[in-house]
C-alpha cells in the first residue's frame, strides 16, 4: 500500500522521472550542478525540484531542503541511483524518519572490501581481497595473490582499476593513480577472477527477488578498458539459454540476502568459469549502459517504474512480456580531438535492427585521448536480432558505419595538416580571403 507523502529523489534518474510523468506521481527531486549544466529531462508538474551543490552531502541536501521550505515535510522515502549518494540517501532517510536503505546496508553496497567479506562469510564464492588504507603510505611490498586487480574501495565504472602480475605492475599503477587529479586514496587488492563476466539486473521487494535478467559482457569490463574496446552487452534468452539462469540463480539469491537489500533495484556482476559462478560486485541501483532499455525491450519490465513504486511503498509491477530474439547494445567510440560532425539519431535509427540510439557528446566537445573507464563513449546503440551471430555481425556493421561518418579534428595539428583536412570538414583548402574592389 502506498504511504502518504512524496518520495525524495537524490539525483536525476530520467527513467524514474518518466514514470512520475506517466503516473502523474508527486515527488521532490534534489539535484546537483552536473544536471543543471547538462539539462534536466522534462518533468511533470507534480515534481518539485531543489538545487543543491552536492547531492552526496547530508549538509548540502538538508540545507537546500530547508531553504526551499521543505524541512518539515514527511517524505515517503529517500532513494537514489547515484552510486556515490547511496550512503547519503540512507543517512537522510534515518534523519528524516522515512523509508530508505539502512546505513549499514548502504555501506555494504558501496565498500567493495566489506561487500566481499560479507558475501564470502555466507559461503558464496568470491575473490579474496585486502585493503590498502592509503595509496600514499601503505603500499604492500609483495602482491597478496599471484595475480590481482587493484581498484578504489568505493569506486565505480572500472575507474582507476588495473590488473597486477608483479610488484612492478603495482608500482606503475600506484604512480599512475597518484598522478590523476582527485585520485582515490583507499584501494582494495583482489584475487584476479578468470572467466566470462556476467551482469544481473533485478528488483527486490520485501526481501524477495521478484525479477531479474542475466546478460553478458562481450569481454570483461576491465579487459575492454585495457584494450580500448567499446563496451558490448547482450541479454541471455531465458528460453534458449536457460542454463545461464540456473547457474546464476543460487548466487543471486544468496548474495542479495547476505547484503541485506529488502527493497530496491540492483545491478550485480558475476564471473562464470567452467560451469561455476562467482560473485563479483553488486550495486543497489539500476545499471547504466542502456541496461534499462535492454530490460524493457527484452522483458517489457520498466526498472524506472519499479523504482518509483518502491519509493512510494508499492509492490512493483514486474510482469514479464518477453520478446523473442537477442537484445544487446554497444558503445560508440571515436578518436581524440574536437568533435566536428556526427550522424543524427535519425540516421542511426534507420540502420537495420537498431532499436534505440543515444549520442552523448555535442558537436564542439573535446573527446578524451583514451577510454579511462566504462562510462567513456560518444554514444550507444541497442539492437535486436534473431540470433547471437547476427547480433555480433550487426554490432560490427554499426561500429564501422559510425566510424566512417564521424569527423574529429585531432589535437595538435599543424597548419599544413589542418589545411589538408579542410575538404573533409566541408571547406575548400584555398586561402580563405576575398577583396571587394571599389569601382571608380
Amino acid at each position: 500500500m502506498t504511504t502518504s507523502g512524496r518520495p525524495l529523489l537524490l539525483g536525476v534518474d530520467r527513467y524514474v522521472l518518466r514514470a512520475c510523468e506517466r503516473r502523474d506521481a508527486p515527488a521532490v527531486l534534489v539535484y546537483g550542478p552536473n544536471w543543471r549544466d547538462s539539462g534536466i529531462p522534462r518533468l511533470s508538474a507534480n515534481v518539485t525540484t531543489v538545487f543543491t551543490e552536492d547531492e552526496r552531502s547530508p549538509e548540502a541536501v538538508l540545507s537546500a531542503l530547508t531553504r526551499a521550505g521543505l524541512s518539515g515535510e514527511q517524505f515517503t522515502s529517500v532513494s537514489t541511483t547515484n552510486e556515490f549518494a547511496l550512503v547519503n540517501a540512507a543517512a537522510l532517510a534515518r534523519v528524516l524518519g522515512c523509508s530508505g536503505p539502512a546505513p549499514e546496508v548502504a555501506v555494504r553496497f558501496r565498500d567493495k572490501f566489506v561487500q566481499k567479506e560479507v558475501v564470502r562469510h555466507q559461503g558464496i564464492p568470491a575473490a579474496r581481497s585486502v585493503v590498502v588504507q592509503d595509496l600514499y603510505d601503505d603500499i604492500p611490498s609483495a602482491l597478496p595473490f599471484e595475480r590481482c586487480v587493484i581498484k578504489p574501495v568505493m569506486g565505480a565504472a572500472t575507474r582507476q582499476t588495473a590488473t597486477l602480475s608483479s610488484v612492478a605492475d603495482l608500482r606503475n599503477a600506484v604512480r599512475d593513480f597518484r598522478s590523476q587529479s582527485r585520485s582515490a586514496r583507499t584501494f582494495v587488492i583482489e584475487e584476479f577472477q578468470e572467466g566470462d563476466e556476467w551482469l544481473v539486473d533485478g528488483v527486490v521487494h520485501d526481501g524477495e527477488v521478484i525479477f531479474y535478467s542475466v546478460a553478458e559482457y562481450a569481454q570483461p569490463c576491465l579487459r575492454a578498458v585495457e584494450v580500448q574496446a567499446p563496451l558490448e552487452i547482450r541479454r541471455f534468452d531465458p528460453g534458449t539459454e536457460s542454463w545461464t539462469y540456473k547457474l546464476a540463480d543460487p548466487v543471486i539469491q544468496a548474495a542479495v540476502a547476505a547484503l541485506g537489500l529488502t527493497d530496491g533495484v540492483f545491478h550485480m556482476e558475476l564471473f562464470h568459469d567452467n560451469g561455476e559462478v562467482f560473485f563479483s560486485e553488486c550495486a543497489a541501483r539500476r545499471g547504466g549502459a542502456l541496461v534499462h532499455e535492454q530490460v524493457e525491450c527484452k522483458f517489457g519490465v520498466d526498472l524506472g517504474d519499479a523504482a518509483l513504486s518502491l519509493a512510494r511503498g508499492e509492490r512493483p509491477d514486474v510482469s514479464v512480456t518477453e520478446s523473442p530474439g537477442i537484445v544487446g547494445s554497444t558503445y560508440i567510440k571515436a578518436p581524440p580531438g574536437v568533435l566536428f560532425r556526427v550522424p543524427s539519431c535519425e540516421e542511426v535509427m534507420s540502420l537495420p535492427d537498431v532499436e534505440y540510439a543515444v549520442l552523448t557528446y555535442s558537436v564542439g566537445a573535446t573527446l578524451p585521448a583514451s577510454i579511462s573507464d566504462t562510462t567513456t563513449r560518444v554514444g550507444q546503440v541497442m539492437l535486436r536480432t534473431s540470433t547471437v551471430e547476427e547480433f555480433h555481425r550487426r554490432t560490427e556493421e554499426v561500429l564501422s558505419w559510425f566510424d566512417s561518418r564521424v569527423t574529429v579534428v585531432p589535437p595538435g595539428l599543424r597548419v599544413r595538416e589542418l589545411r589538408a583536412m579542410q575538404p573533409a570538414l566541408g571547406y575548400t583548402n584555398e586561402l580563405l580571403a576575398m577583396y571587394r574592389r571599389q569601382e571608380e
